[in-house]
């Protein structure tokens, strides 16, 4: 019997094709590869391509600034590439925000001006505003046409700024539906001060409503309490105290004299007179800083919101609208954003209105001096009295004790 083998074919021969295979897949794998390497390639020399361009330009139109003060052109032109120059050092938008406020600035004020960077070096970033999960709160158990806000803060800490700011620009929708156009601010919900009165403690809440809120109900009212840096707060209770009365004197080195060498090194205590005879009592004007504030954010079991004074001057729109829109209230649509140009206590007896907005940019953007401008016992004996974690919550600062 014949036995037929099977044909079969050597190893090498049956792999070749797979072999070949895989050189192929290789050569299109590489192939693509270079396409995409020569395509970015191109891109980034595009690329860079454009950007001497711009550096060029920019550099061009340097040159011809230059030239055109050099050979007098007129003075809209410099103006002009005057905003422009501007731009690059970061007054840009501080400029666009005095523009937007119908503010003219001489090029010495603007020469003056701090740029953003350093602005926000000193006040921070962005705003802030404590208590604003309590809005929620007032909104439910508020109705609309019931909702109204006022002012309250010690003495020079921006109570009349942050209430022409809200007449000038915050109304409640259904408020103003039923009053009807060409109405008061009250009218609207923006009233000049809590019932209580915007200086008194709220301590004294329950206990005493000024002449003309005693019909209104407290719980209605959403207090705006405005905060102040207590350095530059100090300055300006030693120039007027108001109705706060302690031993001092009102040279730089003598204020705030919050101990009195002339009792053993004790605090200093400072007294102050309210409305029907009522009184406070503080360890030191340090503490009264801590006290006042201390009755809304430790005791008060009502909504609030409080605010930086820094950031009316700064952030006036994004602070403002946080607070207004807390109440229910809108920022009005009928007209651009208004801005106080003038001093805030323009329109009130016996306050100082040497502060306007351009003056107050100047002031508050400049860096702390070392120890506060205070003297140096003064200084220590502030790191000591004053709430670390009230200074903390709106971003306050000890100064520096060296320059």
């Amino acid at each position: 019997m014949r036995i037929r083998r099977k044909h079969t074919r050597p190893r090498s021969e049956s792999l070749c094709p797979l072999w070949l295979l895989c050189v192929v897949m290789c050569l299109i794998l590489l192939t693509v590869l270079l396409n995409v390497f020569v395509i970015m390639t191109l891109i980034h020399d595009k690329e860079n391509h454009r950007r001497p361009f711009s550096s060029f330009l920019a550099q061009t139109n340097q040159l011809k600034h230059t030239a055109a003060i050099q050979d007098g052109t007129n003075d809209d032109e410099e103006k002009q590439d005057l905003n422009v120059e501007l731009e690059g050092d970061g007054r840009q938008h501080i400029l666009e925000m005095f523009k937007e406020a119908e503010v003219n600035l001489t090029s010495d004020q603007i020469d003056a001006l701090p740029t953003w960077s350093q602005v926000q070096q000193v006040v921070g970033t962005h705003p802030h505003v404590l208590n604003l999960e309590s809005c929620a709160r007032y909104r439910e158990i508020v109705p609309p046409l019931e909702r109204m806000l006022g002012s309250a803060g010690p003495f020079n800490t921006g109570t009349n700024l942050v209430t022409h700011l809200l007449k000038q620009n915050c109304e409640i929708p259904e408020r103003r539906e039923k009053c009807g156009p060409h109405e008061s601010k009250e009218c609207y919900g923006m009233r000049w001060q809590v019932p209580w009165g915007k200086h008194t403690p709220a301590k004294f809440r329950n206990q005493h409503s000024t002449l003309k809120a005693q019909k209104i109900k407290k719980e209605y009212i959403l207090p705006v309490v405005t905060m102040r840096n207590p350095y530059t707060w100090f300055k300006s209770m030693c120039h007027n105290g108001y109705a706060a009365r302690w031993k001092h004197r009102k040279s730089e080195m003598g204020c705030p004299n919050l101990k009195d060498p002339q009792e053993g090194g004790s605090w200093n205590p400072v007294k102050v007179l309210y409305g029907e005879g009522r009184e406070d009592d503080h360890l030191s004007l340090a503490h009264m800083w801590n006290d006042w504030y201390g009755y809304y954010l430790k005791e008060a079991d009502y909504p609030f919101v409080a605010l930086r004074m820094e950031d009316l001057v700064f952030y006036p729109k994004e602070t403002i609208r946080q607070v207004c829109e807390c109440a229910g209230g809108k920022i009005r649509t009928d007209q651009s954003f208004k801005f106080i140009v003038e001093s805030a206590k323009a329109d009130s007896p016996g306050h100082d209105k040497t502060t306007g907005i351009y003056e107050a940019w100047i002031k508050y953007s400049k860096p702390a001096p070392a120890m506060g401008g205070l003297s140096a016992e003064d200084f220590l004996h502030s790191k000591e009295a004053l709430n670390r974690t009230l200074m903390n919550l709106m971003g306050y600062r000890h100064p520096p004790a060296t320059d």
